[in-house]
């Protein structure tokens, strides 16, 4: 099996199970690899509930060097899930320096100047059409992207409504974003959390395959697991998908793209 580049703990305070029995879920499927990538503080108590505080970032890589040498079976990754939100970049910059991440995998959950706490799933634009809604967010992941901190970026069209498929609706914004992937040399994560929601799909779609094998732009696998039971969660699914394209590459901390 794949190995799995985004899974979270308990300490994002959303996430449930001791960090151990990730590491032993990933070891009974047999995984190779597998990557803890828990939210990333943000300033001034930015959505603090959903996160671990400034302070808690030694210890959690205290607990993943711990988990590397009581399972020497499985390669245990040091990585974080970093949001990508506008006046936020000298300090991940900082944060980055600071912390030696393995991986830093970026995500767009809040854009800036939007309603309700700038929640990407609650947006309401009732007076605005789809394109516009969905070219907010894609502008943001382009920015997101050239910054250049990043290595993977996880779950791309986490906005999409089934009804109106991105790729449909914004096109060539969705064309320009994979532009600024492959000029970054990042890598596109599949990610199957959303097979497990009412959306009932991969992030991103599947059908955006073979615009990633024309684009030349590498993948990993991620679970999005918020209990262990969802490491490595319907790999085998996106692995069958992917056969029908043999040239897209499978990205691994090991090659230039993650490091």
């Amino acid at each position: 099996m794949k190995s799995d580049y985004h899974i979270h703990t308990k300490r994002c305070k959303h996430a449930e199970g001791e960090i151990h029995q990730y590491v032993e879920k990933a070891i009974q499927l047999e995984i190779p690899e597998i990557a803890f990538t828990d939210h990333i503080p943000l300033p001034h108590q930015f959505d603090a509930a959903h996160r671990m505080a400034l302070n808690e970032l030694e210890d959690y890589l205290n607990d993943i060097e711990r988990l590397r040498l009581h399972y020497p079976e499985i390669t245990i990754h040091a990585g974080i899930e970093a949001d990508y939100y506008d006046g936020f970049e000298e300090f991940l910059y900082r944060t980055f320096q600071q912390f030696n991440f393995d991986m830093t995998i970026m995500s767009v959950h809040f854009i800036k100047g939007w309603p309700k706490h700038n929640w990407v799933f609650s947006y309401y634009f009732p007076n605005r059409p789809i394109h516009e809604i969905y070219s907010d967010y894609l502008q943001a992941l382009k920015r997101g992207i050239n910054t250049g901190l990043f290595n993977i970026v996880c779950h791309l069209d986490l906005i999409k409504d089934e009804a109106f498929p991105l790729l449909d609706a914004n096109k060539t914004e969705l064309l320009n974003v994979l532009e600024c992937v492959k000029k970054h040399s990042m890598a596109i994560e599949i990610n199957t959390s959303g097979l497990r929601k009412e959306i009932k799909e991969t992030y991103p779609n599947l059908n955006l395959l073979p615009l990633l094998e024309e684009y030349k732009i590498p993948i990993t696998f991620g679970s999005d697991a918020h209990k262990p039971e969802q490491v490595g969660f319907q790999f085998e699914y996106v692995e069958k998908a992917l056969s029908n394209y043999p040239n897209i590459r499978y990205a691994t901390i090991t090659e230039d793209v993650l490091k």
